[in-house]
């Protein structure tokens, strides 16, 4: 018996990461399944709904009939799932929380390939590992909300992996791959524009490789029916779908000035959301500018300091954003820590400001003004702003804190 313990405890001490791994997974798992029987009005008005229709019209061969605005990548796995001898609910929610994890594992390797030397790499990736998995805004956007966030998100992270091993194809290739899923994939594209202004060390013609992997991943629902209008025009019906909403349940720009107290602000006129992006395109061009004038290196922490920069500034300036639209910048902020220790608050802020909208869209919750916590944001953005300023342009040593 005393041989017996010895030798489990040997066990427990070589395997230990992985055995925190495996218990970590099974209590993430355990907190999506409790909230699987929760269903919410994008689920019961558009996902349901497009579910059945295609159940019903055959599956694969139903994706002939345009439904749904979602681009064809994700209405093929709809229609893939229309096979299983599970709800709609069950099957769309499993999806995104399969995705979840690749998120998680994205992140867990993002964090090794960082921190390799550090004798305390695996520690450090594995509970960022866990924090993914944990974070509100990710276990109620795939359990709860059957949002498919973590789909793009997740490509989007791998495509950083290869962006930091200088594996540029491969980047562009991921990058594709969320871009087929989720126009979001936009928020994170300036930070490849400024490392290839910055690096070139790959070609201009590599931002067509997206566009090539879009159509690829198109062809599935092409065979079954789709037409190539379908999947060129999909993007910009969804644009069009909420014009007359200048922000959607998100505290940004918009809603600190024509916000009051509403959480779907209406758009004041015309003018107003081709000046938001004229702005938003203005504030990238100055980052350029100052990343060529002031010939800034993309290492690793500056791929993710940017990249995180990037989402916040189109969150914050683009107009008609929806609530989820923060989501790639929550990750992104954990990663954020692997540099900035001390400034942990910025991942926590971004957090709290992207929870906002699920509290009050889910459960009713969150009082506040949605003005304040768009102020909340602004000065967050100041203070992140002001940090990238100081520390990529003001050619100051940039150190661990």
């Amino acid at each position: 018996m005393k041989q017996f313990t010895q030798n489990l405890w040997n066990f427990i001490d070589k395997y230990k990461i992985w055995i925190f791994f495996v218990i970590i997974s099974v209590l993430a798992i355990s907190l999506r399944v409790q909230l699987y029987d929760y269903s919410y009005g994008d689920y019961e008005m558009f996902l349901k709904p497009w579910f059945e229709e295609l159940r019903t019209g055959g599956g694969l061969f139903a994706l002939g009939k345009g439904i749904g605005n979602y681009n064809a990548p994700y209405m093929t796995l709809l229609a893939f799932l229309t096979y299983l001898p599970l709800s709609s609910l069950v099957s769309i929610k499993t999806v995104s929380v399969i995705f979840d994890f690749v998120c998680a594992i994205a992140v867990f390797k993002i964090a090794l390939y960082i921190l390799k030397g550090n004798k305390h790499k695996e520690k450090i990736a594995l509970l960022l590992y866990a924090t993914t998995l944990f974070l509100p805004t990710v276990f109620l956007n795939s359990a709860c909300w059957a949002q498919a966030d973590s789909i793009y998100t997740a490509f989007i992270l791998i495509s950083l992996l290869y962006l930091i091993k200088q594996k540029y194809v491969k980047a562009f290739i991921f990058l594709g791959i969320a871009f087929s899923f989720k126009l979001q994939f936009i928020f994170i594209l300036p930070l490849y524009i400024l490392v290839y202004i910055s690096e070139r060390k790959f070609s201009i013609f590599h931002f067509l490789i997206p566009v090539a992997v879009n159509f690829v991943m198109c062809i599935p629902s092409l065979i079954f029916g789709n037409t190539l209008e379908n999947c060129i025009n999909v993007y910009i019906s969804q644009i069009g779908t909420y014009n007359e909403y200048i922000t959607l349940n998100f505290p940004n720009f918009y809603s600190i000035f024509f916000g009051g107290s509403s959480h779907l602000v209406d758009t004041p006129n015309a003018v107003i959301p081709p000046a938001g992006i004229f702005i938003t395109l203005f504030i990238y061009i100055i980052i350029a500018f100052l990343v060529l004038y002031k010939k800034t290196k993309f290492d690793s922490r500056a791929i993710i300091e940017f990249g995180l920069w990037s989402v916040m500034i189109a969150t914050f300036f683009l107009p008609h954003m929806h609530d989820r639209y923060l989501f790639m910048g929550d990750i992104l902020a954990l990663l954020y820590l692997l540099f900035n220790r001390k400034k942990f608050y910025i991942p926590v802020m971004i957090e709290l400001i992207s929870l906002y909208g699920y509290m009050y869209l889910l459960f009713s919750s969150f009082n506040l003004e949605m003005k304040f916590v768009g102020i909340m944001y602004l000065v967050l953005i100041v203070i992140y702003s002001k940090d990238m300023y100081e520390k990529y342009f003001l050619e100051k040593t940039i150190k661990d804190e």
